[in-house]
């Protein structure tokens, strides 16, 4: 393992978790719609400003609302190709536009944590999907630290697997979308599904904690990796349906994509240590 073929599993990470997060946007909706329509917050500045009563503003604003989100899911899909520009000798300035990308999949995590009635597994749980232009963006400086790079994705891998750990273990509300895929996965009933999560719930928060012990920071990535492949891939396993229309994959195969940085990350991590990279090795 090179140090430029890291690079690339990287960027290949970035990509999928833009193109992914642009078309779940664009073709499906997302939250975001919500931060517009919080009627508690706006109600009396959209009076002062434009005299308009909440029900006239929300039935007004939905046109445009709709036009923005998709604008919002076709930057992220173009957004896709600056990981393949960054190092690049012709334009390495398109670097600093990872910014910004990182700045639309916060705002997409952001307006699921309000959604949620501000849970905090979920205001850490995306921690790693928008690190990843963040990650790029430090991996391909002029002096790159693979020591800082590996502390800032470490706590992130650890924010979200602490965040997925509390709604498994049920320290939040077990959500519905978790058990009904552990049903149609293990074909068992909804209190063994439940039963399924808290276990692997709380090996979340206690493998995502081992990633700062040297001894068990091999063993407790390789939980991260697995599992992160494992509650990725279920949502394409959970969903799988064969119809006249043929393979319903769409959107469960985007929401397995925008998960990538869930085990690709740690996987990146786990290669860093094996392999001691050399950033001097990049072109």
């Amino acid at each position: 393992m090179t140090y430029q073929r890291w690079l690339t599993l990287l960027k290949l990470c970035v990509s999928v978790t833009l193109v992914a997060r642009g078309w779940l946007t664009w073709r499906w909706d997302s939250p975001i719609r919500g931060l517009v329509w919080q009627e508690d917050w706006w109600t009396g500045l959209i009076h002062q400003l434009t005299g308009m009563t909440w029900s006239d503003f929300a039935t007004a604003s939905d046109p445009w609302i709709n036009q923005g989100l998709m604008v919002f899911g076709l930057i992220l899909i173009l957004g896709a190709t600056l990981p393949w520009s960054v190092s690049g000798k012709c334009c390495p300035w398109t670097r600093w536009l990872l910014w910004p990308m990182a700045f639309l999949l916060f705002l997409d995590s952001l307006a699921r944590w309000v959604a949620s009635d501000f849970d905090f597994g979920m205001a850490i749980e995306h921690a790693l999907q928008m690190v990843t232009p963040i990650a790029l963006f430090f991996a391909t400086g002029k002096n790159v630290s693979l020591r800082r790079w590996s502390l800032l994705v470490s706590i992130a891998a650890a924010m979200t697997f602490i965040g997925h750990g509390f709604y498994a273990a049920g320290i939040h509300p077990v959500p519905l979308s978790y058990q009904n895929m552990t049903m149609n996965i293990l074909g068992v009933t909804q209190e063994s599904a439940i039963l399924f999560l808290s276990i692997v719930g709380w090996l979340d928060i206690v493998f995502a904690i081992g990633i700062f012990f040297k001894p068990a920071r091999i063993v407790s990535l390789i939980y991260l990796v697995v599992w992160g492949a494992a509650t990725a891939s279920a949502r394409i396993v959970a969903h799988f349906d064969v119809s006249l229309s043929g393979w319903a994959l769409d959107p469960w195969a985007f929401e397995t994509a925008v998960r990538t940085s869930h085990w690709l990350l740690p996987l990146l991590l786990l290669l860093l240590y094996r392999y001691r990279l050399n950033p001097k090795e990049q072109a």
